[in-house]
């Protein structure tokens, strides 16, 4: 199976550097990545030209008139080849299993719900830098526990890998029916995404625009949220975050009108009507 792999990214290209490596030590060899770019940089077409990879790359950018990212998903998604698609944030990088491991748990009628590790500054920027690669902390995660500990780490838990639908997983799974979606870690059918037309882009900006609006609209057409923890992992770059729980609260009544009025399909979507 084909898997399309969506990277949201807005000028740091250092992020996408690393989120571009660890890619092409991937365990699972068939699949695309999809750049989304919320501008049109020169320098990430440079780097992108020049960028050593061994899986096929494919950009869509679009002029940068404020934040647009559920647009640029959406023309990502539009894009694709895949089958299969995995979403990821611009800042997340992921396991050597982590594609493989989306695809061992995939179903038809499911979406995959992961989360990630929350790494600190010093651990952040030391990948940044080079001075320690996501391959090499994914591989020695246990031992360094106190390196990362130090570093003030949240959600260490996560970077802690069981294997698919083993004995674990499927306990956890079982007993843990938090399974909500989070952009940074989602996966699902791409016929699933266009029967609800993809992302919202008519909702004000906030995390519940391609979190929880998706996920009401996916469940509305049968799709089942099954966690993926411990499985499909990644660790986060930290850095400053805005508060957007104002705009978060407003989202959630608009998209409680919807629910009511049973407005599933996006009219400004995917595609436009």
């Amino acid at each position: 199976m084909k898997v399309s792999i969506i990277v949201p990214t807005y000028k740091d290209i250092v992020a996408l550097e690393l989120i571009l490596d660890a890619f092409n030590y991937q365990t699972y060899k068939n699949f695309e990545v999809i750049v989304a770019e919320d501008d049109d940089s020169h320098e990430t077409k440079f780097f992108l030209k020049n960028f050593k990879n061994s899986f096929s790359i494919l950009h869509f950018y679009q002029e940068d008139l404020g934040n647009r990212k559920p647009r640029a998903v959406n023309n990502a998604i539009k894009i694709s080849s895949g089958q299969y698609i995995i979403f990821i944030d611009g800042d997340t990088i992921p396991y050597s299993t982590f594609v493989e491991n989306h695809v061992k748990l995939s179903s038809p009628n499911v979406g995959l719900c992961g989360r990630r590790v929350n790494l600190g500054d010093k651990v952040s920027l030391e990948l940044r830098n080079k001075k320690i690669t996501a391959l090499e902390l994914e591989r020695n995660y246990i031992k360094k526990y106190i390196y990362l500990n130090d570093d003030n780490i949240r959600h260490y838990e996560q970077g802690i890998e069981f294997t698919p639908n083993g004995i674990i997983q499927k306990a956890i799974s079982k007993f843990n029916k938090n399974a909500n979606i989070v952009a940074s870690n989602f996966s699902c059918y791409k016929e699933a995404l266009l029967k609800v037309n993809g992302i919202d882009e008519s909702l004000p900006f906030a995390p519940s625009r391609d979190d929880y609006d998706l996920q009401w609209r996916l469940e509305y057409i049968g799709i089942e949220m099954k966690i993926s923890k411990y499985c499909t992992n990644l660790f986060h770059l930290n850095h400053a975050r805005t508060d957007r729980l104002n705009e978060d609260t407003e989202n959630r009544k608009l998209i409680e009108i919807k629910k009511a009025k049973k407005q599933y399909f996006a009219k400004d979507g995917i595609e436009k009507l």
